[in-house]
């Protein structure tokens, strides 16, 4: 018991200005949180107040038959169009064999209950559909418990859900304002037991076996709209150790995901009593991958950190995507990590709709035709920035009219490189080429001067790489330390740094004012936690007045 009690204490010290306290029992109608604007089950029910609407469930069940694992997406649109309601989307993945499957269809709404969740569907194609709470032998419905079936072409769902967990009200409030022009309520169920049969109609072998499993439900209602707002990424996350997250990073028109509740948002079920809303988490992209068409490229590898949070997330399979009423991918997600340092595991799903693209580059100087003073670094931009797509950069030189290419530099994080005056000889034509890539090379991009060339015109008096007695490193490489000398002119703020060949900070080694003349510092080849890095190439930076000279250590071990 005190164990229990020291856990919540310190969660809560790290959690603190975003907690919420639920504090009551739950699993009753009527049911409502306190300091939030939902109440169960009417919210469950449709708002026609609203200009779009959706109930969408997301479910990971294993057969008992056959073995295999399922997934599937059910979402049920209320959009009124010239003809139709709305429409729905159906998706059924074998986990197991990778086959998945995918359906859109335009639908008319029979029944649309505004008290409490009670849908009847007919799709374009097909048979009828529900989605229903459950009610007693008396007609008197039962909290939070649903029938669902539907139906494809593909196959189908006959299941009833059994929520677990109180509704996680997304936002603290349930209403939130979210991307340029838009606002919406929001609630999400983050565990529900699902029972019932699934359906494949295989072409050689159609069957139909019993599932059980585990359900998430989401709902939306206000003028945000998938369809033609904002792109995202979103992702519900279940895990081990029971917390469940409901997390959103929304893009603008200029590819950026600013820092604020208007574009990044998480909401967490810690437990029966306890959940927290932030924006101060941190969402990395680690990988991407193209579509087979090579149109659409999205993201699939995440690293999602907020306090002792720590997430891996990686998506199963590349091939689930959503063809219609617009192409985005939706599908599984597998997550490790740590929370609080105690590994978990879990299961969730994502769904992407931002694509990305290869990086444009620009340089910016030298500019072709011009004498390039090689005291001044070379600089470039990118075109089409984009939040979600980190870039490393490699400069190249060329001294016979782009025949060849060698590299000068790699793993560059920054878009400016002081060059070494050793490397480009003086009054000698030269062509630069700036290569951009993601962490995985998915996403590339590459610009070269143009026909014209330019010319070395200056090496600069004040940093040059190449004059050991102002920059030198010994032993390289070294197994246990190496000791670093350099001279500076003036008295001056100066930085000395560690990157990966990545681009990637992992020791500073000083950050400070120093007195012109010779200094000599000594590192041990850790990083900035104390950690001994792992054998290999790592850049040197000496930074300074806006300048920055840098040389390559390799580290034994």
């Amino acid at each position: 018991m005190i164990n229990k009690i020291f856990f919540l204490f310190a969660f809560s010290m790290v959690f603190c200005p975003a907690l919420q306290t639920i504090g009551q029992s739950w699993k009753v109608y009527p049911y409502h949180q306190d300091e939030t604007l939902l109440y169960f089950p009417a919210d469950e029910g449709r708002h026609p107040a609203e200009s779009v609407e959706w109930w969408y469930t997301v479910a990971h069940v294993t057969g008992d038959s056959t073995g295999y694992d399922y997934s599937y997406m059910l979402t049920y649109f209320s959009y009124d169009t010239l003809i139709f309601d709305g429409f729905r989307i159906f998706n059924i993945a074998n986990e197991t064999t990778g086959a998945f499957f995918q359906e859109t269809m335009p639908t008319t709404y029979t029944l649309m209950e505004q008290s409490h969740l009670g849908i009847n569907a007919t799709p374009l194609v097909g048979a009828g559909e529900e989605w229903i709470t459950l009610t007693d032998s008396v007609g008197n419905l039962k909290p939070f418990q649903y029938h669902i079936s539907a139906a494809s072409a593909y196959g189908g769902i006959d299941v009833e859900y059994d929520a677990v967990k109180p509704p996680l009200i997304v936002g603290d409030s349930g209403f939130f304002y979210q991307g340029q022009n838009s606002y919406t309520y929001y609630y999400s169920q983050t565990e529900l037991n699902v029972t019932g049969t699934i359906t494949i109609n295989d072409s050689l072998n159609p069957y139909t076996e019993t599932v059980s499993g585990i359900g998430w439900i989401d709902r939306q209602w206000g003028n945000f709209n998938p369809t033609s707002g904002d792109k995202y990424e979103w992702f519900c996350m279940q895990l081990s150790n029971g917390m469940d997250l409901n997390v959103w990073n929304i893009f603008n028109p200029q590819n950026l995901v600013p820092d604020n509740s208007l574009y990044r948002i998480c909401s967490a079920f810690v437990n029966d009593t306890t959940s927290f809303t932030t924006s101060a988490f941190q969402l990395d992209r680690l990988a991407y991958s193209y579509t087979p068409d090579s149109v659409m490229c999205y993201s699939k590898e995440w690293q999602f950190t907020y306090g002792d949070i720590d997430l891996h997330i990686i998506t199963l399979y590349d091939n689930t995507e959503v063809s219609l009423p617009f192409r985005f991918y939706e599908g599984s997600t597998e997550i490790t990590g740590t929370v609080g340092g105690v590994p978990v595991t879990g299961i969730g799903f994502a769904e992407l709709l931002h694509s990305y693209e290869n990086p444009q580059l620009q340089i910016t100087y030298p500019v072709s035709g011009n004498d390039w003073d090689i005291s001044q670094p070379v600089t470039w931009k990118v075109l089409n920035p984009d939040d979600g797509r980190n870039i490393y950069y490699e400069v190249e030189l060329s001294t016979d009219n782009k025949t060849s290419f060698s590299p000068i530099v790699q793993g560059l994080a920054d878009t400016t490189y002081l060059v070494s005056p050793s490397i480009v000889p003086l009054a000698t034509d030269c062509w630069l080429r700036i290569n951009g890539y993601s962490n995985d090379s998915t996403l590339f991009g590459t610009v070269e001067m143009s026909a014209s060339s330019f010319t070395v015109s200056s090496l600069g008096t004040d940093f040059l790489e190449d004059n050991t007695d102002q920059f030198s490193a010994y032993p390289n490489p070294f197994n246990e330390k190496v000791q670093i000398a350099f001279d500076l002119l003036v008295s001056e703020e100066v930085i000395l740094e560690v990157s990966d060949l990545y681009g990637r900070l992992v020791k500073t080694i000083f950050a400070g004012h120093m007195g012109a003349g010779e200094h000599t510092m000594t590192w041990n080849g850790s990083d900035d936690s104390g950690q001994l890095l792992s054998p290999g190439m790592y850049c040197l930076y000496l930074k300074k007045n806006g300048l920055s000279m840098n040389k390559n250590l390799i580290v034994l071990r």
